[in-house]
């Protein structure tokens, strides 16, 4: 495939990973984008678990800031982070990931491997269906500097642009990791286009050890009670 040719007029600051109280962040839509504007961040994309109300709502609030929709999905070989789709899709547990690829590609979203050295590698797979790009630094990676060197290497070797985010869960953490972007210009499209064709490199850092700690465990509670809520269902069913 040619790459695709941009003028690059613009270098944007972009954390490509946000959540909100829509799913287990602890920010309000309006306090992330406060945050996010004191951070001096071009463009945002809010990547709730399951649901893109996150994102519509901070669309209409946005003033000034670009609003990316995105939508984080737990498939069967890792987390991916869905962009560019505003419709939530991969809903209620780990989906197949090939399967997760396949209907990104179909509805011309990006695909982007979520913090990829938290977990065993499935290079084989990641090498056979290929995403967009890999979360090569990630604010919340507990061993931050070999993490990301980790990131690096998977990115490296599926031949894909590596990104940042700060997979911010509180207000205070966004930013802390970005995606800086040359594009032609400033739009959601635009953006996700020059990742695409590779004009993107990760930037930023981690995280207070505090907060990654505290993450962490959230992130625990909360898987906890999204499976109690299925099962509660499965039974009343």
């Amino acid at each position: 495939m040619t790459p695709v040719r941009l003028r690059c007029d613009l270098r944007l600051r972009v954390d490509l990973h946000v959540h909100t109280r829509y799913s287990d962040g602890n920010g309000t839509v309006d306090e992330v984008l406060r945050a996010a504007r004191g951070r001096g961040l071009d463009a945002i994309a809010v990547t709730d678990h399951g649901t893109t109300g996150g994102y519509l709502k901070a669309r209409a609030r946005a003033r000034g800031l670009t609003i990316i929709p995105g939508l984080e999905v737990r498939t069967d070989a890792g987390h991916v982070l869905v962009l560019g789709i505003e419709e939530p899709v991969g809903t209620g547990g780990p989906v197949r990931y090939e399967d997760l690829i396949g209907e990104v590609r179909d509805r011309g979203g990006l695909a982007i491997l979520a913090h990829p050295a938290l977990g065993r590698p499935r290079m084989g797979r990641w090498a056979r269906c290929r995403p967009d790009a890999v979360e090569a630094l990630n604010a919340l990676y507990p061993l931050f500097g070999w993490q990301v060197g980790r990131g690096i290497s998977i990115a490296s070797a599926l031949g894909l642009p590596g990104v940042g985010g700060s997979d911010a869960h509180l207000p205070s953490s966004v930013g802390d990791a970005y995606t800086v972007v040359e594009a032609d210009g400033a739009g959601p499209w635009h953006v996700l286009e020059a990742i695409r064709a590779g004009h993107a490199r990760p930037g930023g850092g981690p995280s207070p050890i505090a907060v990654r700690l505290r993450v962490g465990l959230g992130y625990v509670g909360f898987l906890i009670r999204h499976k109690l809520s299925r099962l509660q269902t499965r039974r009343r069913v």
